[in-house]
């Protein structure tokens, strides 16, 4: 179909209307503009009531699917049933309009979403499911598929509930998506296409999977965003640095305030501060405490060390200057040199 076939097939079919009746349903419809407006604005603009709004209207569209019973819609119907089947037999609406576009070679605009809508509830089939806090809105084809594709959300959903990892990167995505689809007897697309009918599933900015409510996966506040660039650049930030990185990531044009994030940062014991302004995850290994704290703790856990070995691991956790670690080490209260150079912790 070449672009425009869709509004030249509207017309064709609303050709049948009086005027009255064509108004009512491109305006009720936003087959013109793109607005679709109520049944009680249309009576004040015409000058009549609601309810004589909605007689002209339920008038118009049984006319209407009277004449669509000669056919004149099949081959607009076949081709979106033959791509939604090919689908496992449900798209999410938007998805639907976006893959229209290209099918029917149309240019994207709210008229043309609004005309495929129109003609495809004028027919009747696909069937249309309204969006709900749990689903976006999407069509499909038979109500023992719908079934179907709800199980496998809900126990898709109870799956990545179960796993311990918050968020699922591409690898271990492969992994999941094959563990969790293998009793369902589906093709990656088609599991893919019916996880985006559901609100429980989320895909963040960094290209991981998992569940919506995870912070982890879909970060919402300043502090689950700091959370999350942490955890991806896998390294200690400088808390301006993690501001911009959050910015970056959120693909946003509004500054994030650094004092903002830093505020965050230091009421939340998963972050460590390792260096001034610098912060890292608890979770990464880095622990708090001072230069002194740092040393009698990893002293106590690998027993006496030479001192460049205990600098080493000191400096794994925490960002201190070397000559801080050895102007440390030299306080006898804290820590004694043994006769072959290595230093403990003082038990006296």
């Amino acid at each position: 179909m070449n672009t425009g076939n869709t509004e030249k097939l509207l017309n064709q079919i609303l050709s049948i209307l009086n005027t009255r009746q064509r108004e009512v349903i491109d305006r009720r419809y936003g087959l013109k503009d793109g607005k679709a407006i109520t049944l009680a604005e249309l009576g004040t603009s015409f000058g009549i009531t609601r309810e004589r709004v909605r007689q002209i209207e339920a008038g118009a569209l049984k006319e209407l699917r009277e004449f669509i019973k000669s056919g004149i819609l099949n081959d607009f119907v076949k081709t979106i049933n033959e791509h939604v089947k090919n689908l496992g037999g449900a798209r999410r609406e938007a998805l639907l309009l976006a893959d229209l576009q290209l099918l029917l070679n149309e240019n994207p605009s709210p008229i043309f979403d609004n005309q495929v809508r129109f003609l495809l509830e004028l027919n009747g089939y696909p069937k249309y499911s309204v969006e709900d806090k749990n689903f976006y809105s999407y069509w499909y084809q038979e109500d023992a598929e719908k079934k179907k594709i709800l199980s496998f959300i809900s126990k898709l959903v109870k799956y990545m509930k179960a796993k311990k990892e918050k968020v699922l990167s591409h690898g271990s995505m492969d992994k999941v998506f094959a563990e969790a689809i293998k009793p369902h007897n589906l093709k990656d697309l088609v599991a893919l296409n019916f996880i985006s009918l559901s609100k429980d599933f989320h895909i963040n900015n960094f290209g991981e999977f998992g569940l919506s409510d995870w912070a982890e996966t879909n970060p919402r506040t300043i502090r689950d965003w700091a959370y999350a660039v942490l955890k991806k650049e896998k390294r200690p930030l400088h808390f301006v640095e993690i501001a911009g990185a959050i910015g970056k990531y959120k693909n946003s044009d509004k500054t994030i305030n650094p004092q903002t994030v830093h505020n965050e940062l230091i009421k939340d014991n998963k972050f460590v501060l390792v260096g001034r302004g610098i912060y890292g995850l608890q979770e990464h290994g880095y622990m708090p405490g001072t230069a002194k704290e740092v040393m009698m703790r990893i002293l106590k856990e690998q027993g006496p060390l030479k001192p460049k070995d205990l600098m080493d691991l000191v400096l794994k956790e925490r960002v201190f200057k070397k000559n801080t670690i050895f102007i440390n080490l030299q306080n006898k209260k804290h820590f004694t040199r043994l006769d072959n150079g290595k230093y403990q912790v003082n038990l006296a």
